[in-house]
């Protein structure tokens, strides 16, 4: 079987995957990357609700316990718990990326970056399956004493993400690990997400903790506090 065959069943298996339509999580989510681009420090305690069939999800408690944050590629929302619209940007999503750029971000940008976060993160490895995604497995490395296989993936334009080529890390069990790639908020900037503390939920394993950091020029991990900070508590994948 090939690395992306066993990854994908390592996970839950693609049949039951295209079974799927909705996820939901439950989330706390902060670093120091927040604390740089905007005024949110954490997001604690979140339900997000996303679609496995389109790049789509709803954010509860986003900056508030009575604010839903709307996510799609091409536009961004936030809402009162009645539905009253408060807040809402529609563009390009090239447009969002560029805006991504800037030295601070306001709560729309706040709330695209998560929300192509988080949508990466749920979906993954599921969506690297797809048929216009282009793979290619790499030469092994060695990691925490471990062999860690390495598969080389390029996106179409399609899929929003944080940039076209990425770099995923699966250990001998073929659980996802690390992933690298460029920051959506500035290219020069390579980061490594780490990911810990698989579960089984719903019958999918996924890691339940997810940590950013900043790749150095030596190729090494720079020490400092993560950019950001991923804890989930629960899943449900239906």
């Amino acid at each position: 079987m090939t690395l992306l065959g066993d990854v994908l069943q390592a996970s839950g298996g693609l049949d039951l995957w295209r079974q799927l339509r909705r996820f939901t999580l439950h989330i706390s989510i902060g670093g120091a990357l927040f604390t740089r681009k905007s005024c949110a420090t954490e997001l604690k305690d979140l339900a997000v609700e996303g679609s496995t069939r389109q790049q789509s999800l709803e954010i509860a408690g986003f900056t508030a316990p009575d604010r839903l944050a709307l996510y799609r590629p091409d536009r961004v929302a936030l809402e009162g718990t009645d539905g009253q619209l408060l807040k809402e940007r529609r563009a390009a999503p090239a447009t969002f990326r560029r805006h991504m750029k800037s030295r601070d971000w306001d709560e729309l940008q706040l709330a695209h970056y998560c929300g192509c976060l988080l949508w990466n993160y749920a979906t993954v490895p599921f969506i690297i399956a797809d048929v216009d995604v282009l793979t290619e497995e790499l030469a092994s490395t060695d990691a925490h004493g471990e062999r860690w296989r390495r598969l080389k993936a390029t996106f179409p334009p399609r899929v929003v993400t944080h940039s076209a080529e990425q770099t995923f890390y699966f250990d001998r069990d073929g659980l996802l690990r690390r992933l690298d790639y460029a920051a959506i908020y500035d290219s020069r900037t390579q980061i490594a997400t780490m990911f810990s503390e698989h579960q089984r939920f719903s019958g999918f394993v996924i890691p339940t903790l997810c940590r950013l950091s900043e790749i150095g020029a030596d190729g090494v991990l720079v020490a400092a506090a993560p950019l950001v900070d991923i804890e989930i508590f629960d899943a449900v994948f239906e």
